[in-house]
């Protein structure tokens, strides 16, 4: 039963009911500010990935994901925050991301030492390809404590996930069962990274990157593989 004063002063004409299609207006208002900001984020990844941080600019960036420079404002204050953002997001990414039991046995497969030289390959042409995005994360964490600060924890997370991976093919019978997975996840992450580091970042040119790429995958598999013993 309605209150007997909102019932006079809706009869009279000075109180009205919020229509449904008000809060309908506000929640696609609210969806296309998340399809804009995502969108950003994505043209941002992707010209970063390309020219670099500091030769993208924010006019860049706008015309990209094509949204207004106020639009993009409105969402970033400047093009470190974006940059900040797009850390963030990925690290989201990787902390929500669970990798299963049947996960790993899929990723493993019946050939542990391909289905680790694969994965490492694909994400070599992926950096010759493009640059990639990581590239510029590791030329900016080099002079830039926040940059670093964030990398670090995305690096531990897949560095626990990648020890899970190699405890569970210990039990597999796959992998060594005299190393640490902790150590020894930590130890073939750091090396791919300084290897790619090297190759990719300092553009060194000998030895060749395929032969670098070649050995990684030999000394990696050499080290935590049953196989190999």
């Amino acid at each position: 039963m309605l209150n007997p004063n909102l019932r006079s002063g809706l009869a009279a004409g000075r109180l009205r009911v919020v229509p449904k299609v008000v809060r309908l207006e506000r929640a696609r208002s609210q969806a296309r500010g998340v399809a804009t900001r995502r969108r950003v984020l994505q043209a941002a990844e992707s010209l970063f990935a390309r020219r670099g941080f500091e030769a993208t600019g924010m006019a860049d960036v706008a015309e990209r994901a094509r949204v207004g420079v106020g639009t993009l404002y409105h969402h970033f204050p400047d093009k470190r925050a974006l940059l900040m953002a797009l850390i963030d997001d990925w690290s989201d990414r990787e902390l929500s991301a669970n990798r299963t039991e049947p996960d790993m046995e899929r990723y493993l497969g019946d050939d542990a030492r391909k289905a680790i030289a694969s994965h490492l390959e694909s994400s070599y042409r992926d950096l010759r390809r493009d640059g990639g995005f990581f590239l510029v994360l590791l030329e900016l964490a080099e002079r830039d404590s926040d940059v670093r600060g964030r990398l670090a924890v995305i690096d531990r997370v897949a560095t626990e996930r990648f020890a899970a991976l190699i405890a569970f093919g210990q039990r597999r019978g796959l992998m060594r069962k005299d190393v640490d997975p902790l150590a020894a996840a930590f130890l073939v992450r750091h090396s791919i990274r300084i290897a790619a580091t090297e190759v990719l970042v300092h553009r060194v040119s000998e030895p060749a990157p395929e032969r670098v790429l070649e050995g990684l995958i030999d000394m990696i598999c050499r080290y935590i593989l049953e196989e190999h013993r």
